[in-house]
């Protein structure tokens, strides 16, 4: 829950950095001191004497900080004179949302005292504040977590339920530092990925947050369908609609999107992770009609995994925006990556230990209902047409040994192991196996496309002994499962 918001006030609040760096390359024509722009933007956030140590640093005392400074101030003032103090996009927005929530509000900036409080009495954030905390009050500046600090015992808000909003290198680490959640605006510079990953979210602009912000005080994101279903058929219209192949994966996302539905329901999920189910559903195939273009065929080992081509489509390539515009502000954020990790792994073999129990279970849910409508898929298209065989060679064909063992071990077989057209089919009916939640095996075999499965048709007495065993072995794993 956060209870308050604390803003760096130079590249955040205000659009001074630019300002500052044609400062400080003002100085360096009129001395001829060669500053590089990484040196520039490490005194980005850092308090004067951190600054300091990076310009004798890299001066080796040939020219004096504090001097150079005063006269990048006073050229920054000279510039202030026309063009202003331009204020960020969004900020009295960002203000005005933290008041109507009854959010305690600070500014924790290196600045010094006169120069910031100058600052925020012009801009008019001011009477938003209930405290401000300079660059001269704490003895350790950014990136030590001591001004968050400071600025959370201000407003009597503890640190975890405190949000950072920050642009600099020093000013994240700062805020990490501090156990505070970090929101990180951009502005002049580019954050290296180690520093990125100490972020709990990244903003285009200050409007943004106020989205992030509700989020995480719980307010509920509620997917719009008609708008999914819409998206989802303009994306599918592209492809060849009369190839069997697209409309079998057409309709069979609508059908595992209600599968979803009904497990999420069975769960007792809230109204809103149930709409993430069935988004999950909607969208969980989306690799395949890319897959089916590009090579014809919906194996993946013969091609590429569906499951992180469509997961790639959705969230590096930005598609998942037009099926739910609600979600580009929360890109990044614990949501965004439950999306991409189910739809990512829900046609893998076993699902990565690493998820956390959150994604996992979404990942389950996912995977069962896309098994219980193989099933259905299985039957009703017929291994002929899915696997390119005649009627004759799946009528004759026996199961494998590699198969008949991984199925007595009631386990799912590996895709290596499939030789003929009835392992394949066998290969699904071991999908049962892997089903989840309870509910899933309920609604697979009141469907009744199982028992179908294990029907059948075969003219070789040899097949027709080895599914009655495989019948055996379904239905005393179901009585155990049920019991």
């Amino acid at each position: 829950m956060i209870k308050g918001v604390i803003f760096d006030m130079d590249g955040v609040m205000i659009d001074t950095e630019r300002q500052s760096t044609r400062g400080w390359q003002h100085v360096s024509e009129k001395y001829g001191m060669d500053m590089p722009m990484w040196l520039i933007n490490k005194f980005k956030g850092a308090p004067a004497h951190k600054s300091q140590e990076y310009f004798d640093e890299y001066y080796h005392g040939r020219f004096d900080y504090w001097k150079a400074r005063q006269e990048r101030s006073d050229y920054v003032h000279e510039i202030r004179k026309t063009e202003g103090i331009p204020v960020k996009r969004g900020l009295y927005i960002l203000l005005e949302a933290i008041r109507e929530r009854n959010l305690a509000c600070a500014v924790a900036t290196s600045t010094q005292r006169d120069s910031a409080h100058n600052t925020l009495h012009e801009i008019g954030a001011m009477s938003y504040l209930d405290g401000v905390v300079f660059g001269d009050e704490v003895e350790n500046g950014k990136p030590e977590p001591d001004i968050f600090l400071r600025a959370a015992s201000v407003i009597g808000v503890k640190p975890q339920e405190c949000v950072v909003i920050e642009d600099s290198i020093n000013g994240i680490k700062a805020g990490y530092a501090a156990g505070m959640k970090v929101i990180h605006v951009p502005d002049t510079l580019e954050i290296p990925e180690d520093v990125a990953k100490l972020t709990s979210s990244i903003c285009c602009d200050l409007i943004q947050a106020v989205t992030v912000i509700d989020y995480w005080n719980g307010k509920e994101i509620r997917i719009d369908r008609e708008r999914v279903k819409d998206a989802f058929a303009r994306y599918t219209s592209v492809y060849n609609v009369d190839d069997p192949k697209i409309k079998l994966k057409i309709d069979h996302t609508y059908r595992v999107a209600e599968l979803c539905q009904c497990i999420a329901q069975d769960m007792g999920l809230s109204d809103t992770d149930t709409d993430i189910a069935w988004l999950l559903g909607m969208l969980h195939d989306i690799g395949r009609f890319e897959q089916v273009r590009r090579y014809g065929t919906f194996a993946d080992d013969k091609s590429i995994s569906h499951g992180e081509l469509g997961a790639n489509i959705l969230f590096r390539d930005g598609l998942i925006e037009e099926f739910v515009p609600e979600l580009a502000d929360l890109k990044g954020m614990d949501i965004w990556n439950t999306l991409d990790n189910a739809i990512r792994y829900h046609s893998v073999y076993r699902v990565p230990e690493e998820l956390n129990e959150r994604d996992r279970m979404f990942t389950d849910l996912l995977r069962d209902a896309d098994k219980i409508d193989i099933l259905r898929v299985n039957y009703e298209v017929g291994v002929e047409k899915i696997y390119n065989v005649t009627a004759e060679e799946a009528r004759s064909c026996t199961v494998t040994d590699e198969v008949m063992e991984a199925f007595t071990g009631k386990q799912a077989v590996l895709r290596k192991y499939k030789k003929t057209p009835v392992d394949h089919v066998v290969g699904h009916i071991s999908l049962v196996f892997e089903l989840v939640f309870s509910i899933s095996l309920e609604l697979a075999l009141s469907q009744g496309y199982l028992n179908r499965l294990l029907d059948y048709p075969t003219d070789n007495e040899t097949t027709r002994q080895q599914f009655a065993r495989i019948r055996e072995i379904m239905e005393e794993y179901i009585r155990e499962r049920m019991a």
